[in-house]
């Protein structure tokens, strides 16, 4: 046995799916009585949630990355345990970039026009020949439902690309040492 209590490590997922060994345990966010694992308690406390007196969690590493405490040159400062980030985000006018889309019609009239942005309710024709770059007539009129907003308010993925791999946590092995260095 050569790993430190409280050493986190990567593990295929098939380490999990045969069951954990002896010494490791999945980083899920789980609460564990103090009185099991005292020495794990005591390199991390309460630093991942529990109420330090009966329990204490294990750090919850579902669909994070691992990311270094402190802070660099013009970065935020982050300290252990910070959560950061989240797996979904709504876009809204607040959180969207801002951005035009230039309106693009043709005569109604045009030979095989195609169908526009929107919905069948408000769809306008955009004419095949129209080449992006003429000026449109200052005097168009649209019909108020020709532009509308799309989408449904739902969140979208904000998740970097992964891979499926399950972080453990050691709560047997080594001790490690905090002497000083130089000491």
């Amino acid at each position: 046995m050569d790993n430190f209590i409280g050493e986190i490590q990567a593990f295929p997922y098939a380490f999990a799916a045969n069951g954990f060994n002896t010494y490791w345990l999945p980083c899920n966010g789980q609460l564990l009585p103090i009185s099991g694992f005292t020495a794990l308690f005591s390199l991390i406390g309460t630093t991942y949630g529990g109420n330090g007196t009966s329990n204490f969690a294990l750090p919850n590493m579902n669909g994070r990355i691992a990311i270094s405490q402190g802070q660099g040159v013009g970065l935020s400062l982050r300290t252990m345990g910070d959560l950061i980030g989240e797996e979904w985000v709504n876009l809204n006018l607040q959180t969207m970039p801002a951005h035009v889309h230039n309106l693009q019609l043709g005569s109604k009239t045009a030979s095989g026009p195609t169908a526009g942005p929107g919905t069948l309710s408000n769809m306008a024709a955009i004419d095949p020949n129209f080449n992006g770059f003429a000026q449109p007539p200052s005097n168009t009129t649209l019909a108020g439902t020709a532009v509308a907003m799309s989408g449904q308010s739902q969140p979208h993925p904000n998740i970097q690309p992964t891979l499926a791999i399950v972080w453990c946590i050691a709560f047997d092995g080594i001790f490690p040492s905090f002497s000083q260095a130089g000491a």
